[in-house]
């Protein structure tokens, strides 16, 4: 579609610049811009300082506040594209030279401000309220997000007409610009305001760049033509585009659905860096696409076939040799720099991996959008069975190998999308049906391989075995001297001021209800509960050893509740301010199993809470390890998932250090992960060590669980630093 001229454009072949770029436009001390390799220099330093963020916010935040983090991501990414198809329809019209770059400009900037002012006065309010209701995201924080992306989107307008029309120098220079605010303010909004602070510095950045770069090309006049007709041809460009970008966020949202919290967390982890890596090759592939579009779109079908293919190639090796390169350092890297996100690792080198297939598809897909006669037609051909392949690929991995096996489900889904891809491109005239088959060989021979060595060398086990390789921790450290111990010859229930076990909570406690649990906590002491419910006594010592054992009422009980369980707290008998807690135990497998061992404050009050061992059933393979704390008055928690080998088949030991500076957590006495102390955790703290059924994290129990179920416990000690002394001591 060509515009009619506008007589309120003055006339020219160059779509203008804002006055006050102009002034600089000129200068020989800047006219490095108007090559594409300074773009290519630039954008690719600009991409990396914006990783700083991406590397920095896992720990700013911890897996599960990172995980909403990488979910308010897509959403800023989803409202920065959503121009409905003009920045494609742009690439069509003035790449091939179709349309004037100023009127046709003028018609597509103008379309931006109306199109990004409805997002901003009606989506805003509406996904803020749907955030509200679901819960899983803070209201005010999603209207950031996709404020900030409106706002992108249009200040990005003029970006997209300098591409296509061919203005090297403005559109690296404004480009740039706007990709600066990525880098340094982004991460300033993190570090001083979190993720609150992080989207607002984009709202900012990102609203007054618009005011200044989005406006020099607009009509001046009040008589302007209707923008109906402008999308209704961009449009199917829009749908073919936002598919794309909806696909490449899609692993993190069915993660979300397939996982945990934390465990989202884990997976967003390396899904973050792989987007971030596609971006920076997206960011390249604008400067240089154009030139190859035009030369497409004006020869015979098949004419640049061996073109295409030579990219390809060399992509294809340049991105393999960056999975190749990840497989050796990223767990190294990753324990070093982000050791809470150590669990992470497997999952992070098998997207880095589906990077080679989704890489390539990122250089070449703006081309067949903007050759395609049928966009609509040809997206759902692409995307249909790349949808279906992802989430069925995800849902399988996940029964398999958790996040790791979600992963290995986005490398088999990559290929199967590049293979539709490629199959489009060949009816296209793209490329010739050969060079299609040997684009596709390269990429199955380097990703199946690249695959095949991964599996081969990389795997949770590794992880552990990497934990077990390190020199073993002087614990409990040296000079601490032991101040609790119980070994269970037999179990000392509290009773008439003596004893030092209480069979609930404080408060008198027998469930946690906001949690979802479903079992009662028995107390076998005499006149704590019904001689019916006193039958299914949890506590026994065999084998030198305390069973807490849990079990399903035979019949409807007068607890309301499902199963009977145990849990034991030195509330009223031992608490401490810092120190080295420690248990031996063994854990029972089975979904809907939670066994835990746990420091809560004796004030009652919540957060703080130190998470030494919880282990889920279903998943016996990890130690969860948390400190729960209160940050801009409002609970939240830094949670690590520790790879361990099957803790159901053996005694293990999980401890915590904890001093005023920092929690170290260890595993069979071999330091996994430590943090800062956080500023509410200098009170005194009582022991919990309990087996809970059931719950919103590890679900209901299944077939998979046996009951009676048995979780096993040798000992429990705790050592004081010298010069410390319990605030209540058996």
């Amino acid at each position: 579609m060509t515009p009619a001229a506008n007589p309120d454009i003055p006339a020219g072949s160059d779509f203008p610049l804002p006055v006050a770029v102009q002034s600089v436009r000129q200068a020989r001390s800047l006219q490095w811009l108007s090559y594409p390799l300074a773009y290519t220099i630039g954008t690719t330093v600009a991409s990396f300082m914006s990783l700083g963020t991406s590397l920095l916010a896992p720990s700013l935040l911890g897996p599960a506040a990172f995980g909403s983090f990488a979910l308010l991501t897509s959403l800023f990414q989803y409202a920065s594209k959503f121009d409905l198809g003009l920045s494609q329809l742009a690439d069509r019209n003035l790449t091939t030279g179709g349309a004037s770059s100023v009127e046709h400009g003028a018609e597509i900037l103008r379309a931006n401000w109306i199109i990004g002012g409805f997002v901003l006065l009606v989506m805003v309010p509406i996904a803020a309220f749907g955030a509200f209701i679901s819960g899983r995201l803070s209201p005010f924080e999603t209207a950031l997000a996709i404020a900030g992306g409106a706002l992108g989107m249009i200040a990005n307008a003029p970006v997209t007409i300098f591409r296509a029309s061919g203005q090297v120098w403005e559109f690296s220079a404004v480009a740039l610009t706007l990709q600066a605010g990525m880098t340094v303010p982004r991460l300033a909004g993190l570090v001083f305001a979190g993720i609150t602070g992080c989207f607002a510095v984009l709202v900012l950045w990102y609203g007054v760049l618009a005011m200044c770069f989005a406006r020099a090309g607009l009509p001046s006049s009040r008589r302007r033509a209707s923008i109906w007709p402008l999308l209704r041809t961009a449009l199917p460009l829009f749908v073919f585009n936002a598919l794309w970008l909806v696909y490449l966020t899609a692993n993190r949202w069915i993660a979300a659905a397939l996982s945990t919290p934390d465990e989202l967390g884990l997976f967003a982890f390396g899904a973050n860096l792989a987007l971030v890596g596609l971006g920076i090759l997206s960011t390249i592939a604008q400067v240089h696409y154009p030139k190859l579009l035009a030369r497409i779109a004006r020869q015979s079908p098949g004419a640049c076939s061996g073109l295409v293919e030579r990219q390809s190639l060399f992509l294809g090796i340049a991105l393999a040799s960056i999975a190749l390169l990840a497989m050796f350092t990223a767990h190294p890297l990753i324990l070093r720099l982000f050791p809470q996100f150590e669990g992470a690792a497997v999952s992070t080198i098998a997207l880095a991996i589906s990077c080679i297939s989704l890489g390539l598809i990122t250089w070449i897909i703006p081309m067949v959008i903007a050759l395609s006669p049928t966009p609509k037609r040809d997206a759902a051909l692409i995307f249909a069975p790349g949808f279906l392949i992802l989430i069925g690929a995800m849902a399988l991995g996940d029964h398999v190998a958790g996040i790791a096996g979600q992963a290995w489900g986005c490398v088999a889904a990559g290929l199967v999308l590049l293979a539709c891809l490629l199959a489009r491109m060949y009816l296209l005239g793209i490329v010739t049906g050969r060079s299609a088959l040997r684009i596709y060989a390269v990429q199955i021979a380097l990703v199946c391989g690249l695959s095949a060595l991964a599996l081969s060398s990389s795997s949770p086990r590794d992880v552990m075995a990497a934990i077990y390789t390190r020199s073993a921790d002087a614990v409990p450290p040296p000079g601490w001297r032991l101040a609790f111990e119980d070994s269970f010859s037999s179990l000392q229930l509290r009773h008439a001021g003596s004893g030092v076990w209480d069979a609930q909570y404080p408060w008198g406690g027998r469930t946690n209800p906001s949690n979802g649990e479903l079992q009662y906590y028995v107390d076998p002491r005499p006149g704590a509960d019904t001689e019916e419910v006193r039958q299914l006594n949890p506590f026994s010592i065999e084998s030198a050893s305390l069973v807490i054992r849990a079990r399903p009422f035979a019949r409807t009980s007068s607890t309301g509740m499902r199963y009977a369980s145990g849990l034991l707290s030195s509330a009223r008998s031992f608490s401490f301010t810092y120190g080295y807690a420690e248990i031996r135990a063994r854990v029972p497998q089975g979904r809907g199993l939670w066994s835990a061992f746990w420091l809560a404050p004796t004030d009652q009050s919540w957060p703080p809470e130190i998470d030494i061992m919880e282990v889920l059933g279903h998943d016996t393979r990890a130690n969860f390890v948390t400190a729960h704390t209160r940050r801009f008055l409002r609970a939240s928690m830094s949670q690590f998932r520790i790879p361990t080998p099957d803790l159901s088949a053996a005694f293990h030991t999980y401890a915590v250090k904890w001093t005023a500076e920092e929690l170290v957590w260890y595993f069979d006495g071999r330091s996994v992960t430590r943090m800062p102390t956080p500023s509410d955790m200098h009170r005194p703290m009582y022991m919990i060590v309990n087996l809970a059924v059931g719950g919103s994290w590890p679900g209901v129990p299944d077939s998979s669980t046996r009951f009676p179920a048995d979780l096993r416990v040798d000992r429990i000690r705790v050592f004081l630093p010298p010069d410390a002394s319990p605030a209540a001591e058996h």
